[in-house]
């Protein structure tokens, strides 16, 4: 899937000026700012007449809103640096602009692109009209791909045990969290990648989009398309890779960078059978695939075994409430079992209370047998390659109720 486009498009030149102020020997272009109907920031003070002045006149980053999803923009109305003439910045999600979220969605650029200038220019004729979109150049793109995991505890391992894997020049940054994954400087020209676990980005952007539901329509919207319990459902025990490719990243593989010779390269590939982001997703992940090769971890499948222990040990309190509580305590006991072997866990607690909760567990359907042997054979049989989870199907990246989104239609 094509998750975000960052882009740059450039003023007309008759919508540019040629200023008095230069760089080295460069000129230094501008446009006015006040003429473009855009909200604008500045430092205001009072002249030594009194009068109001302002100074460092500027466009901020703006959030403009779109159908479903806020899209960031901002005009550099200075050519400066990488960017020689002035011109606007655009960076959206073409997936959440198109049908409201980005669980799943297309890879078509020329979709994306067009659907942001659509807001663009919906939203600020005047600013658009000077705009050379011809021109435009695809500062970044990103690439995301999934794999679904079998359950949320082998969901955490997984990002656990990918947190300490390095190859080559995709190095692990360091700043990872329980539920993700980076590799990569963060401020990389070339490219970047992360891994996390969608269902704990998705639900967290639920409940912060029905806080926002109450006075933003655009919020609402969004809310109601992602409160879709099939689209929940998809995104348990996801695993999503995202690899994202850079301007430089893209020029030194001789790959077209102006927006409309993109297109017809990624349309040239589809014409052979091939898809262009999955195969720069490929490009990226591959030292990472590679290093997986050989690396393993331990797979502590205990969902069964608690949920048994619920079944057979869930009691009424006394108010009629049913309790789970002492079920969990033998799951704690069970647990201590794999981790410390059998004499170390008897030895922890009273000996009555130790065969009590063996008896409750053996009833809920273990042999002592096996929990006697419990720890060897978790290091032993509990051991698995770690590819054997992180498996990517690029045939099975959406659902079969999936429809293609439209532009005309966001």
């Amino acid at each position: 899937m094509l998750d975000r486009i960052h882009m740059f498009i450039p003023f007309l030149p008759e919508a540019v000026t040629n200023g008095t102020k230069c760089q080295g020997d460069d000129p230094l272009y501008t446009v006015d700012l006040e003429s473009l109907g855009v909200p604008l920031a500045g430092q205001i003070f009072y002249g030594s007449e009194g009068q109001v002045e302002v100074e460092d006149l500027r466009h901020p980053w703006e959030c403009l809103s779109t159908g479903f999803t806020p899209m960031a923009f901002k005009i550099f109305h200075q050519g400066m640096g990488k960017r020689l003439m002035p011109g606007v910045e655009l960076k959206a999600s073409p997936a959440k602009l198109l049908q409201g979220h980005n669980v799943f969605g297309p890879t078509s650029i020329r979709k994306g692109a067009e659907v942001m200038l659509k807001w663009l220019a919906g939203s600020y004729g005047t600013l658009f009209s000077r705009l050379d979109v011809a021109a435009t150049q695809v500062y970044a793109l990103d690439c995301t791909y999934s794999s679904r995991l079998p359950d949320e505890r082998t969901a955490l391992q997984v990002i656990q045990a990918l947190t300490n894997v390095t190859n080559g020049h995709t190095k692990s940054r360091g700043d990872n969290y329980q539920t993700s994954a980076y590799w990569g400087a963060k401020e990389s020209r070339l490219k970047r990648l992360k891994a996390y676990l969608k269902h704990t980005e998705f639900e967290n952007q639920l409940e912060e989009l029905r806080r926002q539901s109450r006075r933003d329509l655009s919020a609402a919207r969004s809310f109601k398309v992602m409160s879709d319990p099939r689209l929940r459902d998809w995104t348990r025990f996801l695993l999503r890779m995202e690899a994202t490719v850079m301007h430089r990243w893209l020029e030194r593989r001789s790959i077209p960078t102006r927006l409309i010779d993109l297109c017809e390269y990624q349309e040239t590939l589809a014409g052979e059978g091939r898809c262009f982001i999955q195969e720069c997703w490929q490009a990226v992940t591959k030292d990472l695939f590679a290093a997986f090769e050989g690396l393993t971890m331990r797979v502590i499948d205990d969902e069964k075994v608690l949920a048994a222990l619920i079944t057979k040990h869930t009691r009424l309190t006394k108010s009629g409430k049913k309790s789970d509580s002492y079920a969990r305590n033998l799951f704690r006991t069970y647990r201590s079992l794999k981790e410390y072997g059998w004499d170390e866990t008897m030895n922890s607690m009273s000996r009555t209370g130790f065969y009590r909760h063996i008896a409750d567990i053996c009833a809920a359907g273990l042999s002592k047998a096996a929990l006697q042997k419990l720890r060897d054979s978790d290091r032993t049989n509990n051991v698995v390659p770690l590819l054997r989870f992180v498996q990517v199907d690029f045939g099975a990246q959406r659902p079969d109720w999936y429809v293609e989104p439209s532009v005309e239609a966001a």
